[in-house]
């Protein structure tokens, strides 16, 4: 018996060993992280609203909007309006056209069959009155000249023989020497010997004249344009030499519609245009025929002498014509609804716009004339007028100030 009350100890020999336990829940660890990846990766490739759609979520309580008070009207825009009256608007009539030269001057050659010696100047040269430009072989005609010149010389002396006769004559017909017939043979001699000198003057004057035409003149100020004249060619009669812009003055042949033709008239400004250039001339004149193919008529406008053009350029004018006094509103009050112009009108005491179709004309000044749609005195929303529809409430932002022409 022992002498203890210990337990009596297991015989470890002939106990049986006991099993591990850890491999068993490493298994079962695996297991579930396995299961765990599965499902995760089955959430990913599903999309989320078929994942959602058998799970249900608690409903989120979000506060109502606040409603509005029964039979309040919509809030309204603040606009500011004017009112349409009459006032001078300036019209503008548009053309295009050539520079040309105020009167072109065409200069040729007058007698043919002579040979050019000299020209003596270059296209671009300012020529006075006068001037010799080009000259022709002279010899010639020069000794035709001299001939022609001693002819009348010889005239001339016949002349004075023949007057000396008929003196001799009228005095021995008073003494009775010589019979009266002597007398009349002496003045019939007289007047032969006038009319052959009157001839040979006549010839000379020819021979004169037929020399002068081998030099050309500038018959007035200008500015060559064109030179045909070369040196040493045989020219004929007529063949054109050189052309010449009388005084340098230019002007714009600008082509206007004929609906627009009546309102314009001599005098007028213009502006003329050519790329970033802008000069101010005026109309010198209309001309009275419109092209039957184009219908459009020709207003010459007279360019200042340093418009900086040159014959050829092709400018634009505008003419300001006469203003006149038509109804206009501002062009901000003017919306495009549909593709057609329209305005809203504020009645009076009304807080209702209404959008009123008008048909539009010239524009200047920030202003455009109105032909159709409305009436002197009525009241046009000029601020805000983009962001309206017909029938929008509306309150005034106060009075808007007119524009001054």
């Amino acid at each position: 018996m022992p002498d203890h009350n210990f337990p009596a100890p297991r015989d470890l020999a002939a106990a049986p060993p006991e099993a591990p336990r850890r491999p068993a829940r490493r298994r079962r660890w695996v297991a579930g992280m396995a299961i765990l990846l599965a499902l995760a990766g089955l959430i990913a490739l599903l999309p989320r609203a078929e994942l959602l759609s058998g799970i249900e979520l608690p409903a989120v309580r979000r506060p109502a909007p606040p409603l509005a008070a029964a039979g309040a009207p919509p809030p309204a825009l603040t606009v500011a309006v004017q009112p349409v009256t009459p006032r001078l608007l300036g019209r503008q009539v548009v053309g295009d056209g050539s520079v040309v030269a105020w009167q072109e001057l065409v200069l040729g050659a007058e007698i043919g069959g002579l040979r050019v010696v000299e020209v003596a100047v270059e296209e671009g040269d300012r020529v006075r009155q006068g001037q010799v430009l080009v000259r022709l072989e002279d010899a010639v005609l020069a000794a035709q000249r001299d001939q022609a010149v001693a002819a009348v010389t010889e005239a001339e002396a016949a002349l004075r023989i023949a007057q000396q006769d008929l003196q001799r004559a009228a005095e021995l017909v008073r003494t009775n020497s010589v019979p009266r017939q002597t007398l009349e043979q002496r003045e019939a001699a007289t007047r032969q010997a006038e009319a052959r000198l009157a001839a040979a003057e006549a010839r000379r004057d020819e021979a004169v004249a037929r020399l002068a035409q081998t030099r050309i003149l500038a018959p007035a100020d200008g500015i060559v344009t064109r030179r045909v004249a070369l040196l040493g060619s045989v020219v004929p009669a007529g063949q054109e030499m050189l052309r010449l812009a009388r005084e340098g003055r230019l002007e714009l042949n600008a082509r206007v519609p004929e609906l627009e033709l009546a309102a314009v008239a001599p005098g007028m400004a213009v502006r003329v245009t050519h790329g970033e250039r802008v000069i101010e001339g005026r109309v010198r004149a209309i001309a009275p025929t419109v092209s039957a193919e184009t219908r459009l008529g020709t207003v010459h406008v007279a360019l200042p002498p340093e418009s900086g053009l040159r014959p050829g350029m092709f400018a634009r004018a505008e003419i300001l014509a006469e203003a006149a006094p038509v109804l206009a509103v501002p062009q901000e009050a003017v919306v495009f609804r549909d593709g057609r112009p329209a305005v809203f009108v504020l009645a009076e005491g009304g807080e209702q716009v209404a959008l009123r179709a008008i048909a539009t004309g010239r524009r200047r000044d920030g202003m455009v004339e109105v032909r159709e749609g409305l009436a002197a005195g009525e009241r046009v929303v000029v601020a805000g007028a983009g962001f309206l529809e017909d029938g929008d409430r509306v309150r005034l932002a106060g009075p808007v100030t007119a524009r001054r022409e």
